[in-house]
C-alpha cells in the first residue's frame, strides 16, 4: 500500500510537463523562485519530472521513501557515480559527485538540494548571482542550506564547463542555479 495515494497524481503526464516547464525557466533564469503545480513536496514533483530508469540516483541522505523510489524506478547508486544526487541542505557535503569531463562536460552530476525556504530572515544565507540569464546581478535568500555546499560548488565549477548543476526545492518551489552562474556572497 502507498503511504500517500494523492502522491500519485505527481506522476502524470500533464503535471510533469508543467513541472518541465517550471524547471526549464528555472536554470533559464537562475535565482528566480519556480512554483511547481502538483500538491506534493518538490523533491518528488522534481524527481518526477526529471529521474526515469535509465539515470543513476543517490539518495546519501536518504530522503526518499521506500514508495518514492519504487514510483521513481530509478537506478539506484552511490553519490560518486550518479548523474542526480538528492541531498539535505543543511548537511555538509560528503561525497565527490561526477563532474563530466572536456569532451562530455553533460555528464557532470545535478545535485537536488532540499532546503528550509526561500525567504529573507535572519537565518537565510545571502547570495549575489550572476551570469546567463540575470541582468547584472539577483540576490537570492536561502533558509536551511548550509554554506559548504556554496564552497564545494565553486571547487567542483572552478574547470568550466565541466561542473555540477543544482537546484534547491522547499515545499512547492524550486530555483536552479547552473554551473555557468557566478554565486558570491560570504561563505
Amino acid at each position: 500500500m502507498f503511504e500517500n495515494p494523492d502522491a500519485l497524481k505527481t506522476y502524470t503526464p500533464q503535471l510533469q510537463q508543467l513541472n518541465f516547464k517550471a524547471l526549464m525557466n528555472a536554470f533559464a533564469y537562475p535565482g528566480r523562485i519556480q512554483n511547481l503545480h502538483g500538491q506534493g513536496p518538490a523533491l518528488e514533483q522534481v524527481l518526477a519530472t526529471l529521474i526515469d530508469g535509465e539515470v543513476g540516483l543517490a539518495d546519501p541522505d536518504a530522503l526518499l521513501s521506500g514508495d518514492v523510489r519504487m514510483r521513481l524506478e530509478a537506478r539506484m547508486v552511490v553519490a560518486d557515480h550518479a548523474n542526480f544526487v538528492v541531498c539535505n541542505g543543511g548537511k555538509s557535503p560528503a561525497f565527490q559527485p561526477m563532474l563530466g569531463t572536456l569532451e562530455e562536460p553533460e555528464y557532470g552530476a545535478t545535485l537536488i538540494l532540499q532546503v528550509h525556504g526561500f525567504d529573507n530572515s535572519d537565518a537565510s544565507l545571502p547570495m549575489v548571482l550572476k551570469g546567463p540569464g540575470i541582468e547584472q546581478e539577483n540576490t537570492l535568500h536561502v533558509t536551511g542550506l548550509n554554506e559548504a555546499w556554496l564552497q564545494r560548488r565553486a571547487f567542483w565549477n572552478a574547470a568550466f564547463p565541466t561542473g555540477v548543476d543544482f537546484i534547491l526545492v522547499s515545499e512547492n518551489q524550486v530555483v536552479a542555479l547552473p554551473r555557468t552562474t557566478q554565486v558570491q556572497g560570504e561563505f
